[in-house]
């Protein structure tokens, strides 16, 4: 199949090598016209433990190649997928004809959509086209071809399949389900609990405060995803439970990273500037938070971290009120 690749990150970039080590024809596209220019001359690694990128593959800072492609992948961080697909509906690029596969995490800032969710609206009546990728599953590794497990999720089963078939290979393997509400809102909101399992580390507490932050941020995940329509099963599997395990336990991790800067005491400004990389946790905490107030919701460890974040809260005071909430029955 002819792809496009949409986001020169770590994730597109691993995922990109990834198809045409599958045997497929792959574009990406990079915004920066100078990294792209630099990315495809010299075929290098773009980021730390990443692999040199295949030669077949060719990195462009044009959107001309998603015209003639059968499937696109978005891969752009999450407060871009907006921007992305009204860049493309600028251009007059259609992707009604397409398989569209999303591997962004995330829930859009104010209108408090899904990814795909956000790519139906700008496209309507393609959703049935719409694949989401996702899983435990850290660039780093897929990479260095450690086994992998991942679900493709969509509302229309023979979508999910199509995605399955293009990424299954044998160090990737890859589940189908239909429920994308689920998948979609594992993946984002796993995000806001790794940066609590980070604060943990940066405060030096220990395993048993991180199991806590862990096993009753999943409690909220679920909460939230239940009643946005999701099935409480999806969040004890990959996307769920997978997901939130290796996010904020990983060293990986750049959400959990960013959680130990701040635990540590360091601001968050400075903290996501020195990263180099997109945190998703953190504009994911906003989403989450405002979710919660919206479906009136408790979410306490959710509420925490915002203030944590964004209200100056000190991290050592977040984890004595919770500590100190009312008795309840777990």
């Amino acid at each position: 199949m002819k792809i496009t690749v949409l986001g020169a990150g770590s994730w597109g970039v691993t995922l990109s090598a990834l198809l045409v080590e599958n045997g497929h024809s792959v574009v990406i596209w990079e915004i920066d016209g100078k990294r792209a220019k630099d990315l495809n001359d010299r075929k290098i690694k773009p980021f730390e433990a990443g692999v040199d990128l295949p030669k077949e593959i060719n990195i462009t800072s044009s959107l001309d190649s998603v015209k003639y492609s059968e499937g696109v992948l978005f891969a752009v961080p999450s407060h871009y997928m907006r921007s992305t697909c009204l860049l493309l509906k600028d251009k007059g690029i259609p992707l009604n004809d397409k398989l569209i596969m999303s591997a962004t995490k995330g829930v859009e800032n104010k209108t408090l959509l899904r990814m795909s969710e956000v790519i139906e609206n700008v496209f309507p009546g393609i959703y049935d086209n719409i694949a989401v990728i996702s899983g435990p599953s850290h660039a780093e590794e897929v990479c260095g071809k450690v086994p992998t497990v991942v679900t493709s999720a969509s509302r229309n089963l023979d979508t999910a399949e199509k995605c399955r078939k293009l990424f299954m290979n044998d160090y990737f393997r890859v589940y189908t389900q239909s429920d994308i509400v689920g998948v979609e809102i594992g993946a984002a909101l796993k995000n806001v609990f790794a940066v609590a399992a980070g604060i943990i580390d940066g405060l030096k507490y220990g395993d048993n405060t991180k199991a806590a932050v862990v096993s009753r941020g999943l409690r909220e995940l679920v909460k939230i995803g239940v009643v946005l329509g999701g099935k409480e099963q999806t969040f004890y599997g990959l996307s769920g439970l997978g997901d939130l395990m290796v996010t904020c336990f990983s060293r990986h991790s750049r959400n959990r990273s960013v959680g130990q800067s701040v635990g540590e005491g360091k601001p968050l400004e400075k903290v996501q500037k020195s990263l180099g990389m997109v945190a998703e946790g953190v504009k994911n905490a906003v989403s989450a938070y405002e979710l919660g107030k919206k479906l009136n919701i408790e979410l306490p460890i959710i509420n925490e971290i915002y203030y944590v974040l964004f209200e100056n809260k000190n991290p050592i005071d977040a984890v004595n009120d919770l500590m100190k909430r009312d008795a309840k029955q777990e």
